[in-house]
C-alpha cells in the first residue's frame, strides 16, 4: 500500500523523522533529500505575480525571480520554474 501526500505534506513528515532520536537512516543523507525536497517544492506552489511598476511594459513579473511576462498564457517562470497563479 503506497501512501499519496502533497510536497507540503512530504515536507512535514520528513522534518518530523529528522526530529526522532533514534533513526535507521544516515541523518546527513535525510538533511540532504528534505532540503533538495523544500526547494523543489518550493516552486511548485503556486504565486501570483508581483504587479509591475508603471513605468514598465507588461502583465507582471515572476515573485522569485523578477523576470518580467509579456502574457498571462505561461504557468511557470521560464528563469527559475516558478509556478504562477495569474487568477484575480
Amino acid at each position: 500500500m503506497s501512501i499519496e501526500m502533497t510536497y507540503e505534506a512530504a515536507i512535514i513528515e520528513l522534518n518530523r523523522l529528522k526530529s526522532q532520536e533514534r533513526m535507521d537512516v544516515d541523518r546527513a543523507r535525510l538533511t540532504a533529500a528534505i532540503d533538495k525536497l523544500t526547494e523543489a517544492g518550493r516552486f511548485r506552489i503556486k504565486r501570483k505575480p508581483v504587479p509591475e511598476p508603471e513605468f514598465c511594459y507588461g502583465n507582471g513579473c515572476c515573485p522569485n525571480c523578477r523576470v518580467y511576462f509579456i502574457d498571462k498564457s505561461t504557468h511557470y517562470c521560464g528563469n527559475c520554474g516558478q509556478a504562477l497563479d495569474w487568477s484575480d
